[in-house]
């Protein structure tokens, strides 16, 4: 006859505690969990009180820690905002909360001054693709990436909002297309009849796009572009 290891199991533990004082522990662990759990989501989406935590950066992952000037730059290249964690109007997923809660157990802090880089639609701006970065702000500029949630943005979003980043972007953008217009207009049809004079036509067909172009993005693009990323990466307000 066979060892029957449940058996032995359930034989060693009848020596310690009986079955009630197990599920009563069991169900309290639980409870604990969930509560910690709870004061975490609380703390992310209450936002912090100024105070930064003093982590040890011997418990914290090298490669996660990002200074503002690095956030910054893929906001105004991505054209996204770095706000707090307050604002933000998407679900916490539980990996974000369970990260935090392992940092906050080596540690043996409460983490508070939570942030996330997110598109502008993913947060309750006071005026008025989903990919957020949640971070610790660890003060003095530095910031610690906790969790990453959503699908990766599409590989083309840095070229098409190049010209949003300021205003020197948007100008060069709008003379590239009309310098690539101008050379690429086949001369039958920029010159016609009046091919020795194709060079000049094209010079002046330039200047021509240029100011048109200025003038419908100063008419129509402004009015839905709102502001450059460069304003906007890190403000609260739809504008």
């Amino acid at each position: 006859m066979g060892l029957n290891l449940v058996k032995a199991l359930q034989d060693e533990r009848s020596k310690r505690a009986n079955e009630e004082e197990i599920l009563a522990a069991f169900k309290q662990i639980i409870a604990d969990d969930n509560r910690l759990d709870a004061e975490i989501h609380k703390a992310i989406i209450n936002g912090g009180d100024g105070e930064t935590p003093k982590l040890k950066t011997e418990n914290l992952e090298v490669a996660n820690i990002f200074t503002e000037q690095e956030i910054q730059a893929i906001c105004i290249k991505y054209r996204l905002r770095f706000l707090d964690a307050g604002l933000f109007k998407g679900d916490i997923p539980y990996e974000a909360i369970s990260k935090i809660k392992s940092i906050q157990k080596s540690e043996g802090i409460a983490l508070k001054n939570f942030k996330i880089v997110a598109p502008a639609g993913l947060f309750k701006l006071k005026f008025k693709d989903k990919d957020p970065l949640l971070f610790l702000d660890l003060g003095k500029g530095y910031h610690y990436l906790i969790h990453k949630w959503g699908n990766d943005l599409h590989p083309l979003r840095g070229i098409l909002m190049y010209p949003f980043r300021n205003f020197t972007t948007l100008f060069g953008t709008i003379c590239g297309i009309s310098l690539a217009t101008a050379i690429l207009m086949p001369s039958s049809i920029m010159a016609g009849p009046y091919d020795k004079y194709v060079f000049p036509i094209r010079v002046i067909f330039f200047f021509y796009m240029l100011i048109a172009l200025c003038g419908l993005t100063s008419l129509y693009g402004f009015s839905r572009l709102k502001n450059f990323s460069s304003v906007l990466w890190n403000s609260k307000y739809d504008d």
